[in-house]
């Protein structure tokens, strides 16, 4: 998946603090360690001396007997050293730079290469940035009113409110995909939301947004207006959410482009949560049979009614 370079650039900035982070904090672990046991410095700095005599000797060609004399010293000290070093518990392992990726340790390149951990921070943050406008803090389960619904529709968005909840909470990358229809003002993106709340505290990538405005977006860096990888971003993340499904403006590109999204993550067996206005019939005649049948056979299907909540909360706290 490629990137606009910022993102990788930004990546890369991330990595190398990263690095820099480790390598102080091994150096403090280091100077706590020769403050406290002096004693261990001390006989670390006589094994380094002997290293520069060892070199000394190979450069001067005085030998091998000096060099295993020296060899015999290095060990001896080694095993002083490391005696102290299980007296006082010294952990050796934090003496060490502990580098977050192993591949490259922080340095964002692996054999020349960028490095896997420098693409999947870029990964992230292009994520992060696709999902700028989802308001997560307002749409939770737990601020959703069911009093806000008439009577007679209590029960069946009750019933979807707890499918959607269990949802969330049981939610791996292979868990259903969900349709969610009915006039505006319902709940569907409300819920949509609060679902994309509980997957992604469940540590799962999840991209929201418009419909719309992801498909503008898919056309525009096809034709070069923009640039980007929109399309692979919402064909590999674990959970898709695509708000105001309908609103599209559609051409023969635009309807190519939802048919290769909806059928890839079937056949990936991903999920895909799909918000609309429309009614079934009016999906089937918009986008045709091939799109809605992809649709039909593949998510669950849940009808939100009542009146638009908006208003009745509006005249509720208003009276």
């Amino acid at each position: 998946m490629g990137y606009n370079k910022e993102y990788y650039i930004d990546a890369l900035a991330a990595v190398a603090e990263r690095k820099k982070e480790a390598e102080a904090i091994a150096d403090m672990e280091t100077k706590t360690v020769q403050i406290s046991y002096p004693e261990i410095q001390e006989i670390e700095n006589k094994i380094n001396e002997i290293g520069l005599e060892a070199v000394k000797s190979a450069v001067k060609l005085s030998g091998t007997a000096d060099l295993i004399k020296l060899k015999e010293q290095y060990e001896s000290l080694a095993k002083q050293r490391d005696e102290l070093i299980a007296k006082y518990k010294v952990d050796v392992k934090l003496l060490s730079p502990q580098y977050r990726c192993k591949k490259c340790n922080d340095t964002g390149y692996e054999n020349g290469k960028l490095c896997e951990c420098v693409k999947a921070i870029a990964k992230e943050k292009y994520y992060k940035d696709l999902c700028q406008q989802m308001p997560l803090e307002r749409s939770t389960f737990e601020n959703f009113d069911l009093s806000l619904y008439p009577d007679d529709c209590v029960s069946n968005m009750n019933e979807i409110f707890k499918f959607c909840k269990d949802y969330a909470d049981g939610f791996n990358p292979t868990s259903k995909s969900l349709l969610f229809f009915g006039r505006t003002g319902l709940g569907k993106t409300h819920l949509s939301l609060a679902i994309a709340n509980g997957v992604i505290d469940k540590g799962y990538s999840v991209i929201y947004g418009s419909s719309q405005n992801f498909l503008k977006q898919i056309e525009d860096e096809a034709f070069g207006r923009k640039s980007g990888d929109t399309l692979n971003a919402l064909l590999d993340c674990d959970l898709l959410i695509l708000d105001d499904f309908g609103t599209e403006f559609l051409s023969s590109f635009i309807s190519s482009a939802i048919y290769n999204i909806l059928n890839t993550r079937a056949l990936k067996s991903m999920p895909t949560v799909i918000s609309t206005n429309l009614s079934l019939g009016e999906i089937n005649s918009v986008y045709g049979e091939r799109i809605f049948s992809r649709i039909i056979g593949n998510y669950v299907i849940k009808q939100f009614t009542g009146k638009d909540i908006r208003q009745v909360q509006m005249v509720k706290n208003n009276s």
